[in-house]
């Protein structure tokens, strides 16, 4: 037999009889191997009986209990605590969303079906209550705001003259749009004219401002042939002559070449002498006007110079006097210079001839 110290080394040069395979002998005998399935535990005590069974324990004398182990620490159940608030947050906040769309889409709708039913009679794009003159007074700025994005959209296709006229003559914006689909072909004018009254009319109107006239559209170069047409009409108290007639007598004439597209020698010659008028010419001054128009059937065209009434030179007809001693100005190229009255020395000093026309005596015929 062999021993241990108490540290449970063997002491120095002990050692295992050989042959024995480190078992102690014990009577002769290798002591049997105990089972763990029950039955006797043989120990240094004594013998102790052991129930059949029973878990080895994980130590001396202690047995290990069967339990069960929750392996989820207290952090981790308030992480999924947490996510579950997380997660009834979010679908509260999509249904409070959802709910939000749902109602801002039945106000729409509302409010388009009360719109629908109670639209301006005159033109929808008005609010409903506006009285009806109002109304197309807006529907007149509309369509001129919509035919102008319409004109800049294709401006490539436009003389840049014709857009400086759209954008300086609200009045020209219809004019314009319609200027790259029309017909350069003048139309007859069939507005009543009265003898003794002039009718106002315009360079851009589409009865004759797309026919072309010295070398543009007349709606920019005819002043001359609309301010003598105004002056035939008033006179005569005919619509026969219309400013794309004067205008193809000025061409044929060879009388367009001035700064403002016509001759003033036009019409001192004898085509205006064949339309039944005279005319006689006058130096440019207060008194020579004021005096003109005294008589009721004379009118004068004046040749204004380029930076007086507009920008540019061109033809105005002056028809008569107020009381307050001013004058009347038609200007075919612009409603400004036309919509207000004229102090006489501003009006002559604006040129340098006047041309009196009148209707020719027709007493010896």
């Amino acid at each position: 037999m062999s021993y241990s110290g108490q540290d449970g080394r063997r002491p120095r040069g002990s050692s295992r009889p050989r042959g024995t395979s480190g078992a102690r002998p014990h009577g002769g005998s290798a002591r049997p191997r105990v089972s763990p399935q029950g039955g006797s535990y043989h120990g240094p005590r004594g013998t102790r009986s052991r129930p059949a069974g029973a878990r080895r324990s994980s130590g001396p004398g202690y047995p290990l209990r069967a339990r069960s182990i929750n392996f989820q620490s207290g952090r981790a159940r308030r992480v999924s605590a947490n996510r579950r608030l997380l997660i009834l947050g979010a679908l509260a906040l999509v249904i409070v969303v959802l709910l939000v769309v749902l109602i801002s889409s039945c106000v729409r709708g509302c409010s388009a079906d009360q719109q629908t039913t109670e639209a301006n009679p005159v033109d929808a794009r008005v609010a409903v209550g506006v009285d009806e003159e109002l109304t197309r007074e807006f529907s007149s700025e509309l369509d001129r705001g919509e035919k102008l994005a319409q004109i800049a959209a294709n401006a490539n296709q436009y003389d840049a003259a014709l857009l400086e006229l759209a954008l300086s003559q609200p009045d020209a914006i219809d004019f314009v749009a319609g200027y790259p689909e029309a017909e350069k072909v003048a139309q007859p004018y069939e507005d009543d004219v009265t003898q003794g009254t002039v009718p106002t009319l315009r360079c851009w109107d589409a009865r004759w401002g797309y026919v072309d006239y010295a070398g543009s559209p007349l709606a920019l170069t005819g002043s001359g042939p609309t301010a003598l047409s105004m002056a035939y009409m008033g006179l005569t108290g005919k619509a026969d002559r219309t400013p794309a007639d004067l205008a193809q007598l000025a061409t044929d004439a060879g009388m367009t070449d001035a700064d403002s597209h016509l001759s003033g020698d036009f019409l001192t010659g004898s085509d205006v002498t064949d339309l039944g008028l005279t005319c006689s010419t006058y130096a440019s001054n207060a008194d020579n006007l004021s005096q003109l128009l005294a008589d009721d059937g004379t009118y004068l065209m004046l040749e204004a110079s380029a930076g007086t009434l507009t920008d540019e030179a061109h033809w105005v007809l002056v028809t008569g006097t107020e009381d307050d001693g001013s004058v009347r100005v038609l200007d075919p190229t612009s409603p400004e210079v036309s919509d207000r009255s004229w102090d006489p020395a501003t009006i002559a000093s604006s040129g340098t001839t006047l041309y009196a026309l009148s209707l020719a005596d027709t007493d010896g015929e």
